[in-house]
């Protein structure tokens, strides 16, 4: 494995909670050139690491852990893509000459593309006259994927979006049963938060749940949010500050909702394929199961900590969205309000995604009179 040297970047590793707001400024300064532009592929590059570090795995095997292109999800993924961007090239074909569009570029995972029998948020924004869509979304995408690869980069400069749409972070977290590194079956890890640091929460019982997780989360999992905190930057440096290209697109961000671990299907009346989508995609396996394999059965226990895994995630993206005048970051936690609203463990329902879609569409018409 590549050796990590930056003793900004061991730190974040070994001492997360330790890790200061200066240690990260420090350390995205650090790839701070003397043109004052960033070493943005530089920083990728060691993040990238950072990653592999925390998983203890090599890169043959990182590219593989998506499976947005491989197999029967590899197959939807494309059909559902091609779908979409036939539908973005007709609508350019025939647009008339006094049709003013929203352009939107579309990068991300399952939240952006869920292939079959659910609405995810870009379905329902597709069907707004207004709005001129390309998407490169994949199901099952990482978001280190994402960026080390860069699609992105390219895309926008192809399509000129006045509007760019990321989503991801959450297969990074779940994908192939890892998030059993982020947590330990015995009470005995150091804790983030105490009832003083989670005040502003008005919601006392998600306060406590927050409170109870915090002893058996490691700190790999802090050392994690540093890490997609450090590729947001740096790929939000990129964008805005590297060049002028993009300086009137808004970047929009969103940090998922808290879910139910759960084993075995869900079903309801109106969603009668849900329990074999369920059976077919082996839910369960992204949140309960990884935390059976440490031995946390207790359902609170076990809400807890996949609350606590989006708070902390949701709260970074937020502030990190105060650090550019350009993004902004769609809060969708309170959406879903019980175990029925979720499709699987990790993705809602259509009716749910509509509510998110449209938390998106108010912010973007917001900016941009159509």
């Amino acid at each position: 494995m590549h050796r990590i040297t930056n003793p900004l970047l061991i730190k974040m590793l070994n001492e997360p909670l330790a890790f200061s707001d200066k240690d990260f400024d420090d350390l995205i300064a650090s790839y701070l050139l003397d043109n004052k532009k960033y070493a943005v592929q530089k920083a990728f590059d060691d993040f990238r690491q950072c990653i592999r570090h925390i998983y203890d795995i090599n890169e043959d095997r990182l590219k593989e852990t998506s499976c947005a292109n491989t197999g029967i999800m590899g197959v939807l993924n494309k059909r559902s893509t091609d779908k979409r961007q036939k539908k973005y090239f007709k609508r350019i074909a025939n647009q008339k000459t006094s049709q003013k569009y929203v352009k939107i570029y579309v990068e991300g995972d399952s939240w952006f593309l869920f292939p079959l029998f659910v609405k995810d948020i870009v379905d329902w924004l597709s069907k707004n006259p207004h709005y001129l869509l390309y998407s490169d979304a994949y199901g099952g995408d990482w978001l280190t994927n994402i960026i080390y690869e860069g699609q992105y980069i390219e895309a926008l400069t192809v399509h000129d979006p006045d509007v760019f749409l990321i989503s991801g972070g959450g297969n990074d977290l779940v994908g192939n049963e890892r998030l059993a590194v982020m947590v330990s079956g015995k009470a005995q890890q150091k804790s983030k938060h105490t009832p003083e640091t989670l005040a502003d929460i008005s919601d006392a019982s998600q306060r406590e749940l927050i409170l109870l997780a915090q002893p058996y989360i490691t700190k790999d999992f802090y050392s994690f949010i540093w890490t997609l905190k450090a590729q947001f930057t740096m790929l939000f440096k990129g964008i805005y500050e590297n060049t002028t290209k993009f300086k009137d697109m808004i970047t929009i961000t969103h940090g998922y909702a808290y879910p139910y671990p759960k084993k075995g299907n869900n079903f309801s009346l109106g969603t009668p394929l849900q329990p074999l989508v369920n059976k077919v995609a082996e839910t369960g396996k992204w949140l309960f199961r990884p935390l059976m394999i440490k031995g946390i059965l207790d359902p609170r226990l076990q809400q807890a900590l996949a609350m606590t895994f989006i708070y902390e995630y949701n709260e970074m993206l937020i502030d990190l969205s105060k650090k550019f005048a350009n993004v902004h970051h769609i809060d969708c936690r309170d959406i879903p309000q019980k175990q029925s609203d979720w499709y699987d463990e990790l993705h809602l329902k259509s009716h749910k995604y509509k509510q998110v879609a449209q938390r998106y569409q108010s912010l973007i018409d917001s900016k941009f009179k159509t």
